[in-house]
């Protein structure tokens, strides 16, 4: 039996035996300080796809600012992960679940994953929501593994998204960029990664899918960062799609549901660069790159690095053909 079943085996202890016997317990609610696993090493292109903390900041309510200011406090600080408490950081342990805890304000050391919303140990201090309900401060968490803090979706069409994270031993709390699809552990997202909210957490300044107004309700561009009127038609800076404001959700399309109240296109410059740690330089819009750091598929866009499974197959990434083809050997 491995190290990772083992440790996995403390399900059958009792709850008294087991809270007897947790000292500094982690990600993954074990019982031994060490008893984390990494959850995984990040391509460099995966970090710094698309989500930059200002763009975070700007789609996030005020009334959910404090959330993750205190995050991105953690991240610019260079936070590095650890199991053990640290005094530095008002006590709280500095792995996943702990940066979740500080951001939500739980007392130090924080919260496990096991103790969050979905969890065997939940203790009733964060609730589930659905992914459609996931707002900037909100939380995905899958018990076994990791907690993330849910920073804001990319695009209208609510597939990729940013995160705030601890997420491995030696590496700081970063922004993080995912999409719906990723897989965890074998396991995609939506299955496994369970959206909650802070039980205290503060109502967002504008519910869900905007304000009612007259003919229908608004809906937020993060290409924009701001509110647009129903039937507003938006390019998204994250795909190059044409959406559609309809009574509150995006709808793909350039007026398919009736005449635009207001059209705005992308700019043409097409002169974005991107940082690439497998090439070791920067390079032009539209390059795609196989990190080595995941072997994964990444194109440069005028958003950032955005990952595109279909590369390999079609030199052809979310804003159209590569530039340039660059494949691990």
């Amino acid at each position: 039996m491995n190290a990772w079943l083992t440790r996995n085996g403390w399900k059958v202890l009792t709850v008294s035996t087991l809270l007897a016997t947790v000292a500094t317990p982690g990600c993954l609610g074990e019982a031994e300080p060490d008893a984390d696993a990494p959850y995984e090493d990040y391509s460099v292109e995966a970090l710094t796809s698309a989500c930059t903390a200002s763009a975070i900041r700007a789609g996030t309510p005020d009334a959910r600012r404090p959330i993750i200011e205190r995050a991105l406090n953690w991240v610019a600080n260079g936070v590095i992960y650890s199991q053990s408490p640290q005094p530095r950081w008002g006590g709280y342990r500095t792995d996943c679940s702990g940066l979740v805890s500080m951001a939500w304000g739980l007392p130090a050391p924080g919260n496990t994953t096991h103790s969050f919303a979905g969890g065997p140990w939940d203790n009733g201090r964060s609730q589930r929501i659905t992914w459609e309900q996931l707002e900037p401060g909100d939380a995905l968490n899958n018990p076994t593994h990791h907690i993330m803090l849910f920073a804001g979706w990319l695009d209208e069409r609510h597939t990729r998204f940013c995160t705030i994270e601890e997420y491995n031993w030696g590496r700081p709390a970063s922004i993080i960029h995912h999409t719906i699809h990723d897989v965890s552990h074998g396991q995609p997202y939506r299955s496994v990664m369970i959206p909650c909210r802070a039980s205290n957490a503060p109502p967002s300044a504008t519910p869900p899918g905007g304000s009612s107004g007259a003919g229908g309700r608004a809906c937020f561009s993060q290409t924009l960062n701001r509110e647009m009127a129903n039937l507003s038609c938006v390019q998204s800076r994250f795909d190059r799609t044409w959406y559609q404001c309809l009574d509150g959700a995006w709808r793909v399309g350039n007026g398919a549901f009736g005449r635009c109240a207001s059209s705005t296109p992308l700019g043409g410059t097409g002169n974005a660069t991107c940082r690439s740690d497998t090439l070791g330089r920067t390079v032009s819009e539209s390059t795609c790159v196989q990190s080595r750091f995941d072997e994964r598929w990444y194109q440069c866009t005028d958003s950032g690095w955005v990952y595109d499974p279909g590369i390999a197959r079609d030199r052809s990434g979310p804003i159209g053909a590569c530039s340039t083809y660059n494949a691990l050997r």
